[in-house]
């Protein structure tokens, strides 16, 4: 497939672009800096600029079948990176004759279904109380997507850690455990996408 990459210069981003290299994916990489894009070859092509401006955007997915998103907050960076990038993605891929659109978020979004236990509600407590910019970015992104038409999966994931793939329990939240490792994510992520799984779900995984 061909695939328009966000957030690839990220910890979860590199994995990502990996994987889907070795699966043998044509990849479109956005980055405000080129050069911390970790790999390179004739499959990958990188294409400069900010997810927050809509023709930027449009330029990174011409042509591709499928939006794959790993964007996420950065410390020192804008507290609305998330929510500026979705806003211009459910108007610029239609417009494009994209609809396919996995991205990731954290499990403290809500989704109706969820049975958080009470572990989950201190901790989405806490994330109100710590970074409520993070939090507010994260559910705005998510609103806009799930109320567009797109096909869209909304990956939620909890503490994440480094490590290899390993087996994935998928569900809501409160089915789920408290940590998954990034290359998992990548996986079930790049799994979705060539599978047309969960579509126009937001499903909950963990190790």
């Amino acid at each position: 497939m061909r695939l328009a990459i966000l957030g690839g210069t990220g910890r979860t981003g590199h994995l990502l672009i990996d994987e889907a290299l070795v699966r043998g994916h044509e990849l479109r990489v956005l980055a405000r800096r080129p050069e911390a894009v970790h790999r390179q070859g004739d499959l990958l092509t990188v294409v400069p600029g900010d997810a927050r401006d809509p023709e930027a955007l449009r330029q990174l997915v011409e042509g591709t079948e499928a939006v794959v998103s790993a964007l996420g907050p950065v410390k020192g960076g804008p507290p609305d990176v998330m929510t500026l990038t979705a806003r211009h993605l459910i108007h610029v891929l239609p417009e494009e004759g994209i609809r396919r659109l996995v991205t990731l978020t954290g499990a403290g979004v809500p989704h109706p279904g969820d049975h958080p236990k009470p572990a989950d509600l201190v901790f989405r407590t806490l994330l109100r109380l710590l970074q409520p910019d993070v939090i507010r970015d994260s559910l705005a992104h998510v609103d806009l997507i799930r109320e567009s038409d797109l096909d869209w999966t909304v990956v939620r994931v909890p503490r994440l850690g480094d490590g290899p793939m390993k087996p994935l329990k998928v569900g809501l939240v409160g089915d789920i455990s408290t940590l998954v490792t990034r290359a998992s994510v990548a996986r079930f992520m790049l799994d979705a996408v060539e599978g047309g799984e969960h579509v126009r779900q937001a499903p909950a995984i963990s190790n």
